[in-house]
């Protein structure tokens, strides 16, 4: 398939998750493509079932992409014990570099009509088996779906973002772990930089499309309450204990935290070390500090508005010479990093802002400036959303009023 048409036409989401989760360019830069690959794990050390399970895979990814040309099987069949290996190429006509072919696929991906349907949908979860789960493998030794987590620009660090701004994936069942902040990259063992999903809360939502992986699943983790729940479409889902979300390092703070201090710099091992020290990796949980760079973007680009009653005009500020707006976080911050984020702060007026303090006004009232942010402004309703794990509009409001502080 050409790129060109790729781009153009209608894709299925298991794919466009794919290579949304990685690609790559051959060295003459004519093909690019995306694979789904596993190998053999000493839980279920059977070759003859790891073959029986490329095979079924391979059926179930080309049912499931039957609009588009099929997956091919590129395993090297030589192996006594093999990789399995099977890749869909694209034919690069349009000579895009790396750096154009991702920013064309995030369009293309931002056109797609079921990344803003409501909800968990089985769009959605497609998208996610095909970001996660082609590379991602089972850790046999915590709850885990891990996959290696590569970018080609500065651009891609920050794509997994997608996962939770539009994809229902709440902030607390993902991980990002550095590389550069491991300790044994330190001590000089090289690792990949992974994105990790709970496996409880995949198992549960997402379901795995791989026999062999949905395998290794009941051989390691049948003792610690996760059973097999049912098989539909040819995606196994399993019944998990319930997930205590950690907050120590959420998510979204350990990727901005990496884009901002860690990517392409070369950092000494004294400077790895006082990074480590900041975030307490080997302590207590960091000290928490406002980004005060979100609250300056804020003041410079968002419009000069009340967010609540909509009002243009307080008065003039005497060093900016612009109306005096306050900022304010909508879901108070506490010391959770994750609500510290562009998507929860707004600017309102004066006499709004105080409205909303604690205590400082009557619930119905402080309700009603709430539900006014939440319906003027989209961004700030689908990070509550987030956070919250609910579209209901009227518990948002109740949940953002009960923080309050």
């Amino acid at each position: 398939m050409k790129v060109s048409a790729f781009l153009e036409e209608r894709t299925q989401p298991l794919l466009l998750g794919a290579f949304y989760g990685r690609y790559v360019f051959s060295k003459d830069g004519k093909k690019i493509y995306t694979e789904v690959s596993y190998k053999s794990s000493k839980f279920v050390p059977d070759t003859a079932k790891l073959l029986q399970s490329r095979d079924l895979l391979l059926e179930k990814l080309n049912a499931v992409c039957a609009r588009q040309p099929f997956f091919k099987d590129c395993t090297n069949k030589e192996s006594e014990s093999p990789k399995i290996v099977l890749r869909f190429i694209l034919e690069n006509d349009l000579n895009l570099s790396q750096n154009s072919f991702y920013n064309k696929l995030y369009v293309k991906l931002m056109s797609e009509d079921f990344i803003y349907d409501e909800g968990l949908t089985e769009s959605k979860k497609q998208f996610i088996r095909g970001f996660a789960e082609s590379r991602g493998s089972i850790d046999t030794n915590r709850p885990l779906l891990a996959l290696d987590y590569f970018y080609n620009s500065v651009n891609e660090v920050k794509r997994a973002r997608v996962l939770y701004d539009y994809l229902n994936v709440p902030f607390s069942v993902l991980n990002f772990n550095s590389r550069e902040l491991q300790s044994e990259y330190i001590a000089g063992k090289k690792r990949n930089t992974q994105l990790r999903f709970n496996l409880f809360w995949y198992l549960s939502n997402i379901g795995l499309l791989n026999d062999y992986k949905a395998e290794i699943v009941r051989k390691v983790y049948t003792d610690k309450n996760v059973k097999y729940l049912r098989t539909e479409n040819g995606v196994h889902y399993f019944s998990c204990p319930e997930i205590t979300p950690n907050r120590k390092d959420t998510f979204d703070f350990r990727l901005r935290y990496y884009y901002n201090n860690v990517f392409g710099k070369e950092l000494s091992a004294f400077e790895i070390g006082e990074l480590r020290k900041e975030l307490k990796f080997d302590g207590e949980p960091r000290d928490f500090k406002r980004n005060l760079g979100l609250i300056e973007m804020i003041r410079l680009y968002a419009p000069d508005e009340c967010a609540a009653c909509g009002t243009t005009k307080t008065y003039t500020h005497k060093n900016t010479g612009r109306q005096y707006f306050e900022h304010h976080h909508v879901i108070s911050l506490g010391k959770n990093y994750e609500l510290d984020d562009e998507n929860n702060i707004v600017k309102l007026c004066p006499t709004c802002h105080r409205t909303v303090k604690k205590g400082s006004a009557p619930e119905n009232e402080q309700k009603e400036v709430i539900a006014k942010i939440l319906k003027n402004r989209a961004n700030v309703y689908a990070f509550a959303s987030q956070i919250f794990d609910t579209d209901d509009f009227d518990v948002i409001t109740d949940k953002i009023w009960r923080a309050l502080k």
